[in-house]
């Protein structure tokens, strides 16, 4: 550091020598300057007048020059400017002729535009009526076709039951074996003079059919015949056929009955007499009055009872509901069904064919609503259809106006712009036109001027030029001196220079000596007082951490105090718990011992009935008679010996069987009966037999022109629904038809002949409902319902399976399960089951022939 501060004192000493140098020659520099500076200045001003008065003359020259050139240019502006305006003024004459003539075209298409928007507004108000009307008709063809489809249905629905009801009746469903043997047979000539069941020959209005029939009961099954002969024919008939029994009524034997008691029928309460609630032939009144003539038909039970007391029970009564009672005195009655009897069958069957008959007028009276509501509807679209064509018609017209009207009307606007910019360009030419006479007058006097003041200047420049060159020679003379004194003067400003780096770096370093001393200790005593703040820190942490523990240890005391009343309150529940088991095993016990007790008491009654049973089963008495004849014993042991000397005499009697005679009657009786009902049996078997065989024959004969008529619908069937191919049902062995197997082979289109089993699933699932649809086509039945017959179709099957199913509608109603889409387009109605909530099901129906005419579909 000694030696740094000599060395800079040496630098500092040598500096201000060399500033005391520059010092002397900065002033010897300064008056040179100066002398230099003012030469400077009278050459510089000579030269600045010089200067100025070449500019002002080149000014001059320039301005002249340019004055010329614009005279030029505003005379061919001039001429210009004349051949524009004349330009301008032919453009707005023909502008002016042009304009006249869009404004008349624009008034005339304008015309034609209104007259043309009145036609159409017209044609509007007339289209507007049109579809009121249209929209009236369509309503009402619509109401009129659903009417006819909602009869149809219901003409559809009619027929099924009335062919399902003349089936049954044709077939004499209900009936006995009996009696459809002999009708069957009569049918067919093989019995004569048979008129048929009591059922068959009545009418009965509804509301006396449960009585009636009830008051027939068996007796509507009771065949009538012309005569005994006819009877025992058909009795002879069904012995041989063993076809069961039944009861014939011969006109010729039958004898009416006698009511006595003829005043009954104005009881209050009392409807009349069976056989007059009834309509039938007259030759069939004996048989009815036989039947039905002491049968009374009363309100209801309670008019029948008291009749029937009144009258001491001497005559059948009968309510509507079908309640019985008999003479006599005896009751019958309970539930009976009002639409399974014979007669509410054959009434049924006759108001169904009334309601059909009925149905029919409705339905062609419908037809001809809905015929006529279509041809309205069809005229009414027409006349729509014309008046939309015109309208159509004048709107394109309109259309086309209003673009004439907007083009003639841009047009216009177009012509009249531009006359108003030549307007203003024609007065633009005349304002520039006067302005450039202006300006040529102005430039002609500019350049005489111009031309004068340049002459002077020129003169006056030429006297200036001779004194400048005298000053500017003393100036290069002080010029070099003032250069000499500066390289000097630059000498000393290097040394200096040096000389100042040299003492900065001096300086600096003895700054940095000086410096790191103080950084040191500057750093000890920050880290000083860091160590201090920690200090404090880590006692205040102390302390909250001091406090913390004493406030842990508060809880811990706590929780222990919580403890340990945990662990009292945990005793005491233990307790209370085996206090409660040791009630429920007492109660326990309890129960048990009462359970034991109602089983003793159960066993002794049990065993006190067993004895009152013993005591009247072995001594017929009861307990309230023996009590009465019980005596007193001395002892038990006495009582067992009597009773054993008793039972030993007993004994001693034997074995006397006094019903002997009347059981061996009984047996040879039942000896007698099994030895004919064996005989029986084997006749019955014989015939049976024969029967059997003939069945059988009739059922070879049957089946195989079934099979035949089949086997062709099947052929049909298939080659509609494959659209191709062939088919055919063979029977293994033609010999014995009835249990032989049947091959179905199929040769799909394009494919092999094959049997079933070798076929796809899906075309045997089509095979099969050929088959299906074939055999309804032979026996065509009400109704069908189908389980998703065909889930195996490919999409284009289901359409076709549908569709042939939809052909076969009209004779047979299907009712199909199924999750095709195609099936489920060919169907009238769609019911579908749906659970918006849990647990509740709610059924949907939609009427896809309404919808189809909601929505005007096809």
């Amino acid at each position: 550091a000694g030696s740094s501060a000599a060395q800079i004192d040496d630098r500092r000493a040598r500096l201000d020598g060399i500033a005391g140098e520059m010092d002397t020659i900065r002033e010897d520099m300064t008056l040179k300057a100066t002398h230099a500076e003012e030469l400077g200045r009278n050459a510089g001003s000579l030269a600045q007048e010089l200067e100025e008065l070449r500019q002002r003359a080149d000014l001059e020259n320039s301005s002249a020059a340019e004055a010329r050139a614009l005279l030029s240019a505003l005379v061919a502006a001039a001429q210009e400017l004349s051949d524009r305006n004349q330009t301008v003024g032919q453009e707005l004459a023909a502008l002016d002729e042009r304009l006249a003539e869009a404004a008349e075209t624009v008034k005339s298409v304008i015309d034609e535009l209104d007259k043309a928007k009145e036609e159409r507004d017209g044609l509007s108000n007339i289209i507007s009526g049109y579809e009121m009307r249209l929209q009236s008709r369509q309503k009402k063809a619509s109401e009129a076709e659903q009417k006819q489809v909602s009869l149809k249905m219901q003409e559809n629905n009619l027929a099924s039951r009335i062919h399902m009801l003349a089936e049954m009746e044709k077939m004499y469903e209900g009936y006995s074996k009996a009696v459809k043997v002999v009708m069957s047979d009569a049918e067919h000539n093989v019995l004569r003079g048979i008129h048929g069941p009591v059922a068959g020959l009545i009418q009965v209005p509804d509301q006396y059919a449960v009585a009636i029939e009830i008051a027939l009961g068996g007796a509507m099954q009771h065949i009538v015949v012309d005569n005994e002969e006819n009877g025992k024919a058909a009795i002879q008939h069904l012995k041989r056929r063993d076809a069961g029994r039944a009861t014939f009524l011969p006109l010729s034997t039958i004898r009416p009955s006698e009511f006595r008691d003829g005043k009954v029928v104005d009881e209050k309460g009392i409807i009349g007499l069976g056989d007059e609630l009834i309509q039938f032939d007259s030759k069939y009144e004996k048989i009815f009055s036989n039947l039905l003539g002491r049968v009374v038909i009363a309100q209801d039970l309670d008019v029948a009872v008291a009749i029937a007391r009144k009258y001491g029970h001497r005559f059948k009564l009968v309510t509507l509901d079908g309640q019985v009672i008999n003479a006599g005195g005896s009751m019958t009655g309970g539930s009976t069904n009002r639409s399974a009897g014979i007669l509410s069958r054959a009434n049924e069957l006759q108001r169904l064919r009334e309601q059909q008959e009925k149905l029919a007028e409705s339905l062609k009276a419908a037809d001809r609503v809905l015929e006529e509501a279509r041809r309205e509807l069809t005229a009414a679209n027409y006349e729509m259809e014309t008046a939309q064509a015109q309208r159509r018609e004048h709107e394109d017209a309109v259309l086309k106006l209003e673009e004439r009207v907007t083009a003639a009307k841009e047009q216009y606007a177009e012509l009249e712009n531009r006359r108003q910019i030549l307007g203003v360009e024609q007065e633009q030419l005349k304002l520039r036109a006067e302005r450039n006479q202006a300006d040529a007058e102005q430039a002609k006097n500019r350049i005489t001027e111009l031309e004068g003041a340049a002459a002077a200047l020129r003169a006056e420049s030429e006297g200036k030029v001779r004194g400048q060159s005298e000053l500017q020679d003393k100036l290069a003379a002080i010029n070099g001196e003032i250069a000499q004194a500066a390289a000097q003067l630059a000498a000393l400003e290097g040394e200096k220079t040096a000389s100042e780096a040299a003492l900065a770096e001096l300086e600096e370093l003895r700054r940095d000596i000086e410096g790191d001393r103080e950084a040191r200790e500057g750093v000890i005593n920050r880290f000083h007082e860091s160590n201090r703040a920690l200090e404090e820190e880590v006692a205040q942490k102390q302390n909250i951490l001091q406090s913390l523990r004493d406030e842990i240890q508060k809880h811990n005391e706590a929780i222990r105090l919580l403890n340990e009343e945990k662990l009292n309150l945990e005793a005491e529940r233990v307790k209370a718990d085996k206090g409660s088991r040791d009630k429920n095993v007492e109660l326990l016990n309890m129960q048990r011992e009462i359970s034991a007790l109602e089983n003793k008491k159960l066993s002794a009654e049990m065993e006190e009935k067993q004895i009152l049973d013993k005591l009247w089963d072995t001594y017929e008495l009861s307990h309230e008679a023996a009590r009465q004849q019980r005596v007193e014993l001395e002892s038990v042991a006495k009582a067992q010996r009597r009773i054993g000397e008793l039972k030993r005499a007993r004994a001693a009697l034997g074995h006397v069987n006094l019903d002997a005679i009347e059981e061996y009657q009984r047996v040879n009786e039942r000896y007698t009966y099994l030895i004919e009902q064996r005989d029986d049996v084997e006749k019955s078997k014989v015939e049976l037999e024969g029967i059997i065989a003939k069945i059988t024959e009739e059922m070879r004969v049957i089946f195989a022109e079934q099979f035949k008529a089949i086997q062709q619908a099947f052929s049909k069937t298939f080659l509609d629904l494959f659209g191709g191919g062939k088919a055919a049902l063979e029977l293994e062995d033609p010999d014995d038809i009835l249990n032989c197997g049947i091959e179905i082979k199929a040769q799909p289109p394009g494919k092999a002949l094959k049997t079933i089993s070798l076929l796809s699933g899906g075309e045997r699932a089509f095979v099969a409902i050929a088959l299906y649809f074939a055999i309804l086509k032979v026996r065509p039945t009400p109704f069908v319902v189908m389980d998703e017959i065909e889930a195996a179709l490919d999409d284009a099957n289901v359409v076709r399976f549908a569709n042939y199913m939809r052909s076969m509608a009209d004779k047979t109603q299907f009712i199909v399960i199924t999750h095709r889409r195609g099936t489920m387009e060919e169907a009238d109605v769609l019911y579908g089951v749906t659970m918006q909530e849990q647990g509740i099901s709610r059924m949907l129906t939609i009427n896809l022939n309404d919808v189809e005419k909601e929505l005007r579909i096809k």
